[in-house]
């Protein structure tokens, strides 16, 4: 019992010294943040953001202690272990190797910290993927330039001094007599001791009891884009980007190569836009077209894509399943195209199609996370909008940190860019709490649309891009929501698969999107803007499509998303609308700059759906073609095949990484 006693003191010794080391490497990552924000703060008055920024340190701190989570796992098996082997000598080994562990560990995470420093003054951003580029580039020109920019000598002295403290202190730490330690917290049983502990450390490596790790999505805490970015570190950066780039290079591929136009890439602007010669000269002029506005009226332009706001389910719409709620009427009243299909099978590939103008690239990355991050698409709508006289935004009801998105769209030309926080920031009339305003993805979708309608006071011509979050696991619903009737008859049992009580859930945060999308139309119809706004409204793919099972085309009905339009009644008149017509999200920035801009030139993939002299194509990532009909799936890119469609769809997406790298290499040679 005394060597029990005796061990089990030992080893909470170790633990308790393990904890001051971490809580000083904590306080260092802190002074890290300090001197971040002291250095690169871009703010007249940051004491105005006082409530914020302490905000972010506290989230900044739950950040650091993540990192230093992981470096206790190893710690605390090892001292687990030790205890039940009880041998005293093996574990005074270990805590003097526990020394260079966490020497090592805070040397190598403090590098990280240093690095990120630096990248942020050449970026504006923390460590992303951009920074493995760096590796491909000239080294020797590298070298000579952090030579010539920095105070190298200086860096390097400082930081040698910095590694000796840190070595010092870790080891003046583990020094210090041990005193006799009977409990942790008035535990003495063993397995009650390290239970607990290990739980402790599960938490500190996931940051949070919430449903999504910490690390996973970094939550803003300020309407202020460098506010939200105190809270970050370098290590956590670097980590998140490495992983990106694992993933990327693991689907990295040349697109052109691999449908098979490699070094034959007029061939491919041939198949585009036959029967017509091609200009070899200037191949972007191939995909370069004109709008043919067809009156002088000047209109607000609105894009809303709606999470996983699938076709299919729409057919079982009644009264007694309303799944459309007040999105019905509207339907009825205005133009939906219904033979339209999603770009992606995610929110992030039909996100960037619809906002690029081109089809989804097979198995490619998200441009937001990939060497595209910083790249401006000057050809893209916001800049079009943009030297029309508009105002332009782009507004996302959740997290701008997601996917690196918020960046990302800061280079393509969007004079705002806004998330929940802003959104909820403008709210004018907050009566609840503020916690029920939001869900774990973001904010409730009324209160986006409400947003929208409130920017359309604007003296100014709007633009508007948005991208909603509810429909969305675990499918909250505000609490306050009346909810419309959903009684599920045998025919639509029939139809679903899996758990049939999470398809409730996911059928009522549904008809909570869709019924919010209503609501903000019949406010809309109801106000004087309805007379100079045109609005898109369509969704980011068919994820319901997981539970649902089809009597017929199941390929059309799994990436059937709709694409509705409002247009003022005096130009819907002199429109040719076939609502039949086959399309994806490629699409619908030409058909609105057709409606919208005068004589304006634009480049894209995409086409005018309205304009009747076209043939129009839907292409989803999966390899999959609709057009009028006809529908059909590529089996791999190197696959040759005699269709017309699939060799004009391999034909699109050569076009398309060309179009892209275009931008990327005229950009990469100017910086």
């Amino acid at each position: 019992m005394k060597q029990h006693n005796t061990m089990m003191s030992l080893i909470l010794n170790s633990f308790k010294k393990l904890m001051y080391a971490h809580l000083f490497f904590l306080v260092i990552m802190s002074l890290f943040r300090a001197v971040f924000v002291w250095y690169y703060n871009p703010l007249e008055n940051i004491s105005e953001y006082t409530s914020d920024v302490i905000q972010a340190f506290i989230l900044g701190f739950r950040l650091d202690l993540t990192v230093v989570g992981y470096i206790q796992v190893i710690p605390t098996l090892l001292l687990i272990a030790l205890y039940y082997i009880k041998k005293e000598r093996l574990l005074q080994f270990f805590n003097q190797l526990f020394v260079l562990y966490l020497f090592v560990c805070y040397v190598a995470v403090s590098l990280f910290l240093t690095a990120d420093f630096g990248f942020y003054s050449y970026f504006k951003d923390h460590i992303n993927i951009i920074f493995f580029g760096l590796f491909d580039d000239d080294t020797h020109a590298l070298m000579i330039t952090f030579w010539q920019n920095y105070p190298v000598v200086l860096i390097l002295s400082l930081f040698v001094l910095y590694v000796v403290l840190i070595f010092a202190v870790v080891r003046k730490i583990f020094k210090s007599n041990n005193r006799i330690i009977q409990s942790f917290f008035g535990l003495k049983i063993s397995f009650l001791v390290f239970a607990s502990i290990f739980v402790l450390n599960f938490l500190a490596v996931r940051g949070t009891v919430g449903m999504y790790p910490l690390g996973k999505m970094i939550p803003n805490v300020s309407t202020n884009e460098f506010i939200n970015k105190i809270s970050h570190n370098g290590f956590r950066a670097f980590t998140t980007a490495y992983g990106i780039r694992k993933e990327y290079l693991k689907r990295k591929y040349d697109l052109i190569e691999a449908t098979g136009f490699h070094h034959n890439i007029e061939k491919a602007f041939e198949f585009y836009s036959a029967p017509q010669p091609i200009n070899k000269e200037n191949l972007l002029s191939n995909i370069t077209h004109t709008t043919q506005k067809v009156d002088d009226k000047e209109y607000n332009v609105i894009v809303i894509m709606v999470e996983s706001f699938g076709m299919p389910i729409l057919k079982y719409q009644s009264d007694e399943f309303n799944i459309l709620g007040r999105l019905k009427k509207h339907f009825d009243e205005d133009t939906l195209l219904t033979n339209f299909i999603s770009a992606g099978d995610g929110t992030i590939s039909s996100l960037q199609s619809l906002l690029l103008n081109i089809p989804q690239r097979p198995k490619s990355f998200a441009f937001s996370q990939s060497i595209y991050k910083q790249t401006s698409f000057t050809y893209s709508p916001a800049f079009l909008f943009n030297d029309a006289g508009y105002e332009s935004t782009f507004v996302y009801g959740g997290d701008l940190t997601w996917r690196n998105l918020g960046s990302f769209v800061k280079y393509q030309g969007y004079q705002n860019i806004e998330g929940k926080i802003n959104i909820y920031e403008h709210l004018t009339n907050k009566t609840k709490s503020k916690e029920e305003y939001f869900h774990p993805w973001g904010i409730f979708d009324e209160y986006l649309y409400e947003h929208i309608f409130n920017k359309l006071k604007s003296d100014k011509k709007q633009f508007i891009v948005a991208l909603s979050t509810n429909n969305h696991p675990p499918y909250n619903v505000p609490n306050d929501y009346e909810r419309k009737s959903l009684v599920f008859n045998e025919n639509i049992k029939h139809h679903l698969v899996g758990d049939f009580e999470l398809a409730q859930q996911r059928f009522a945060s549904y008809a909570y999107a869709v019924d919010q999308v209503g609501a903000f139309l019949d406010r809309f119809k109801a106000s004087p803007y309805k007379e100079n706004t045109i609005i898109a409204i369509t969704a980011d793919n068919n994820t319901i499509d997981g539970i649902m099972k089809y009597d017929d085309n199941e390929l059309l009905n799994s990436k059937n998303i709709p694409l509705y339009f409002y247009i003022p009644e005096s130009l819907k008149k002199k429109l040719q609308i076939n609502t039949e017509v086959a399309g994806s999200h490629k699409d619908i920035f030409p058909t609105l700059y057709n409606m919208a801009l005068d004589n304006q030139e634009y480049i894209s993939v995409g086409s005018n759906l309205f304009d009747a002299s076209k043939k129009h194509y839907g292409f989803n990532g999966s390899m999959i073609v609709n057009h009028e009909n006809q529908i059909e799936q590529l089996q791999s890119l190197e696959t040759q095949t005699k269709s017309e469609l699939l060799n004009f769809y391999k034909a699109n997406l050569a076009i398309t990484q060309y179009l892209i790298d275009t931008y990327h290499k005229e950009q990469k040679g100017s910086k």
